[in-house]
């Protein structure tokens, strides 16, 4: 084999394959996209009763996360798991009360308070006994998340009309 031969059939290992690709792409046809309609704005709840979810900062223990419902009656129900040598988890009750935008929590029996600061998308940042918002050492905060539920759908009821179009099958054993 001489030298252009050599040279040649390198080229064509490893050039062709990729001129036919550049070339199959180059020659494909435009597809014209119509633009996607417009879709509706999502709507977050603006209610604060609910469940959230999420850590809370810990001087004695190594991760605190917390699992809280606040209902309509502005009651709490908080489920608490802290890491410390072991796991615990305390069930904690109590009330809350709703300010402008802040949103103050008294758990059992009004010896323990956590401070929480009304975030985007209904989700509550945790605030220090200062009133400002808790930043860990990078600068974190601490949030609880706002958990939404999805709604269920309400069941169709069977009409006495349709219920005597439907095939024998789905009638009911008859005696």
């Amino acid at each position: 084999m001489t030298k252009t031969n050599a040279v040649f059939s390198f080229f064509a290992l490893r050039a062709l394959p990729f001129l036919a690709m550049v070339s199959f792409v180059a020659c494909g046809t435009e597809e014209k996209s119509e633009p996607l309609p417009d879709l509706p704005p999502i709507e977050i709840p603006k209610e604060v009763p609910g469940l959230y979810s999420g850590r809370l900062p810990c001087d004695d223990c190594t991760s605190r996360m917390v699992r809280m419902t606040l209902g309509e009656d502005n009651t709490v129900e908080a489920v608490q798991v802290v890491l410390r040598d072991t796991m615990t988890t305390d069930t904690l009750r109590g009330t809350y009360v709703v300010t402008d935008s802040t949103i103050k929590v008294s758990l059992s029996e009004d010896k323990l308070h956590w401070n929480f600061k009304r975030a985007k998308f209904g989700n509550l940042t945790y605030m220090t006994a200062a009133g400002t918002i808790y930043e860990d050492e990078d600068g974190m905060t601490a949030d609880l998340i706002h958990i939404f539920k999805a709604k269920k759908p309400t069941p169709k009821t069977v009409s006495d009309s349709s219920k005597s179009e439907m095939p024998d099958s789905a009638a009911a054993p008859k005696e």
